[in-house]
């Protein structure tokens, strides 16, 4: 897609109750990675949620998409399992580690590129999460002011940009968010007219997975658990609100240890090997509302027994009776 093409996109959507499905849909009519789909739609939903009317164009209007290089996963082992319909043995995890580098930033402008939003922070880029805060909780979590963020990140950006700071979203206040470290979560936040405005950006480039636990473990999931609910493909594909709650007891909690000691599997292996094509049915969304209020999305799949969360190059193969006595309660 070149400049021209994008801004007949972007003149062609209308402010009305559909723009958030013709966005997604057109986001999917692009050859691009299914994450950063997934990312771009959560963005845009909590953004519709926030406002209406001429408020919701000046939202989106911080949503610039942002041209990454996601790609090269790097995997610190030679069995990288892209059978994602095969069920390997969970043992001997920590020879399986799948290192995560940090984003590579695009030398020359790249339009056909992955897009994300992103912030600059610290020389590190911290990427849009599936975890969500509403404004209240937001204020409730606001810690330390890291900075404000500065315009001028989009897709035909080059390294030059990448300045500190330096973000899709505008100017923006940049805090700490209390009780996660700002080396893996920092949060937006703005106010205006009494409204705020707030989301998270976590770190999710640069790091190396054994095991569940040093991705997941990260958003604090064990015993803080306070409601659940799930919801299905299409439900979530076409941004419906059809929920089912999850009761919060020991199978619950078997899954969440089965995570922790989950064993990390390439995501770039993974999508080749066709897992983002699994049967609607084969795929669940679960959300995860926590003690201090935030709620974490976590993405299931059936066929391997796998999880995923946001944008992370890495999924997570359960231990499959607990995840078949997990996806069964559903």
């Amino acid at each position: 897609m070149d400049r021209k093409d994008y801004r007949n996109l972007m003149n062609q959507i209308e402010p009305d109750e559909g723009m958030e499905h013709r966005i997604i849909q057109r986001l999917r009519q692009r050859d691009e990675h299914k994450r950063s789909m997934s990312g771009a739609r959560n963005r845009i939903n909590r953004l519709l949620k926030a406002a209406t009317g001429l408020a919701v164009i000046a939202c989106l209007g911080l949503v610039v998409a942002l041209v990454l290089n996601l790609e090269h996963t790097t995997i610190v082992t030679s069995n990288n399992v892209p059978e994602f319909d095969q069920t390997p043995s969970v043992s001997n995890k920590d020879s399986h580690a799948v290192a995560i580098p940090k984003i590579e930033l695009p030398k020359e402008s790249n339009a056909q590129a992955n897009m994300i939003g992103l912030i600059v922070y610290k020389g590190n880029i911290y990427t849009q999460t599936s975890t969500s805060i509403s404004p209240e909780t937001a204020k409730l979590l606001k810690g330390k002011q890291l900075g404000r963020t500065k315009a001028g990140i989009d897709e035909w950006s080059t390294s030059s940009d990448y300045t500190e700071m330096a973000s899709t979203i505008g100017e923006m206040d940049l805090y700490a968010v209390k009780g996660y470290d700002s080396d893996f979560r920092i949060m937006s936040y703005m106010q205006m007219d009494g409204a705020i405005f707030a989301e998270l950006y976590e770190q999710l480039n640069g790091i190396t997975v054994a095991r569940g636990e040093d991705l997941i473990g990260k958003l604090h999931l064990k015993e803080h658990i306070e409601s659940a609910k799930w919801q299905d493909f299409n439900s979530w594909n076409f941004s419906e609100a059809h929920f089912t709650d999850i009761q919060v007891d020991h199978t619950l909690q078997a899954f969440i240890d089965s995570l922790y000691e989950a064993r990390p599997v390439s995501a770039d292996a993974l999508y080749e090997a066709g897992i983002y094509d699994s049967l609607p049915e084969n795929q669940k969304f679960i959300y995860l509302k926590l003690q201090d209020q935030t709620e974490v999305q976590l993405r299931l799949f059936k066929d391997g027994n796998y999880v995923s969360y946001a944008n992370a190059g890495v999924f997570f193969q359960l231990d499959p009776v607990v995840f078949d006595a997990f996806w069964e309660q559903m």
